[in-house]
């Protein structure tokens, strides 16, 4: 079991979303936004409200509207309606599958993540916060206009950190930035449209799924998902791929159709999924991490039981070559399997999370396997190894903060995986065209990335790493008086990923604590 690292700190008010009660009916809905919001909305002839109207957002950012306007403006609404307000907003002015698609690593909390942003919103929007935080939400031109009064009223340093001293920011932000907000992120949308007239896709039911434990790896299972009215029940079983079994139950919110966002005890760690259904309701994909540690968690793929055939994934994913090994493949609807590619198998047996096999690749085998079961195929879905020429610390670039020691933040840590490689057809390991062969097993550790890093002794104050799972716990935040002018146990270090004969590296930077710390960052 993984010991929580922040002192009963949710990470951001995301979690809430999993907490809130029944949503509010087509019916309530207009009446709850009114006697809540209608105080300073003013109605236009259909009864629209001001500001309200010309906005669609997700659940985050529309949970993220409404404590702000507690917060700022004195707002009183109970936690019920709350729930239920955020629940109506989403459904009838949320985001289509397919305009959240792109940007679901910042709802789903993903770290380490370098964002590619263009340069007019890198200069003026994402020196703040991340570009997923507006490409989240559609806008009228006017609205946008007025998002630029919002920012100017709220934060009044906003002239500084927008250059404000070496050029016309507030001209360009409005004759520039909004425009190409208006033009890229508009309200009316034939993907929204779409949407509100769709079939949605249903939670309840069975799905079958693969994952990753920050402390036990790969993983497979079932959840049942029961219930008249959200939210719904969730039961079931995770099995690891050591073959250990550990029980899982919660609770489920869906939010516009498709925005699954679950809170489970999985073997007594308490975990947050945040996920996507499928527009065809057949699958589900997103991650799932630890509820107090948003840092420490793992894709989730899952299948929906009944459906067409179809295969989730496979655990293990990587297999050492000479062992024997049961391979699960995790899908609905399998019956054989047959292995094609570096080892050609077929047979096995259906059980409850798909359909398993027992493979014993011999001593030299190298090379990617591809899974089929009836009409279902899974390329490349395993890779055997004998040997591994290079490998890659994932993520390249991982961020740590410092917290706890009495104050509100708590200690953030960071995770690391080992990729392996084989060459490529170019002969050279660490050139473009390696071979991936996935996550493999890794002794751990850290350097001082630099000469300042060794100076400073960021390896004995910055934190420390855990030599078998790769996760880097950070110091204690303050002052430290052991380190040179008392500065706080932030740290640049070189991450080590070992196995065998070869080595691979990657960099973490150990920061200070994230004191506002939004559901959208």
């Amino acid at each position: 079991m993984i010991p929580s690292l922040r002192k009963g700190h949710l990470a951001g008010l995301a979690g809430l979303l999993l907490l809130m009660p029944l949503p509010a009916t087509a019916e309530d809905g207009p009446a709850l936004l009114d006697a809540n919001c209608g105080g300073c909305h003013a109605a236009d002839e259909t009864g629209a409200l001001s500001r309200v109207k010309g906005q669609r957002k997700t659940p985050e950012g529309w949970l993220m509207t409404i404590v702000r306007m507690r917060l700022f403006h004195g707002m009183e609404i109970t936690p019920e309606d709350q729930g239920k307000l955020v629940h109506y907003l989403s459904e009838t002015q949320g985001l289509a599958p397919s305009e959240a698609a792109d940007y679901r690593y910042i709802l789903e909390r993903e770290p380490s993540v370098v964002e590619d942003v263009d340069a007019p919103f890198g200069e003026m929007c994402s020196r703040c916060h991340s570009a997923a935080r507006f490409t989240l939400q559609r806008r009228t031109q006017e609205e946008w206009d007025l998002h630029i009064d919002f920012h100017v009223g709220q934060f009044q340093t906003l002239e500084y950190q927008a250059l404000g001293r070496d050029r016309e920011w507030l001209k360009i932000a409005r004759e520039e930035i909004v425009p190409l907000l208006a033009e890229r992120y508009p309200l009316e949308s034939d993907a929204w449209t779409a949407w509100l007239e769709a079939r949605k896709p249903e939670a309840n039911g069975t799905w079958l799924f693969t994952t990753t434990l920050p402390d036990k790896g790969e993983a497979y299972g079932r959840l049942e998902v029961s219930g008249d009215a959200q939210p719904f029940t969730v039961s079931g079983t995770l099995v690891t791929a050591a073959g250990e079994e550990l029980p899982v139950s919660g609770r489920l919110n869906v939010y516009t159709g498709y925005e699954w966002r679950a809170n489970l005890d999985i073997g007594g760690d308490k975990y947050r999924q945040i996920l996507a259904m499928s527009e065809e309701g057949d699958r589900l994909s997103g991650r799932q991490f630890l509820h107090a540690e948003d840092s420490l968690g793992g894709a989730f793929r899952a299948v929906k039981a009944g459906g067409e055939t179809a295969i989730a994934g496979v655990v293990p994913s990587t297999l050492p070559a000479g062992s024997e090994k049961t391979v699960q493949v995790v899908g609905t609807g399998l019956g054989d399997v047959a292995l094609s590619g570096a080892l050609e198998a077929s047979g096995g047996a259906a059980n409850l999370y798909g359909a398993s096999i027992k493979v014993a690749p011999a001593d030299d085998t190298d090379g990617l396997i591809s899974v089929a079961s009836g009409e279902a195929a899974a390329e490349n879905a395993i890779a055997v190894y004998s040997h591994i020429d290079s490998l890659k610390v994932e993520p390249a670039f991982g961020v740590a903060r410092v917290g706890g020691g009495g104050g509100s933040a708590g200690k953030v840590p960071a995770r690391f995986d080992a990729v392996g490689y084989w060459k490529g057809p170019d002969g050279e390991a660490g050139t473009e065209d390696d071979i991936r062969i996935g996550v493999v097993p890794a002794r751990w550790s850290v350097e001082p990335f630099n000469e300042e890093a060794e100076h400073l002794k960021d390896v004995e104050h910055a934190g420390q790493m855990d030599t078998e799972l790769g996760i880097f716990v950070p110091g204690v935040a303050g002052p430290n008086p052991d380190r040179p002018f008392s500065t706080n146990n932030a740290g640049n270090l070189k991450v080590l990923a070992t196995n065998g004969d070869v080595t691979g590296e990657g960099q973490l930077i150990v920061t200070v604590q994230r004191w506002n710390d939004p559901p959208i960052r």
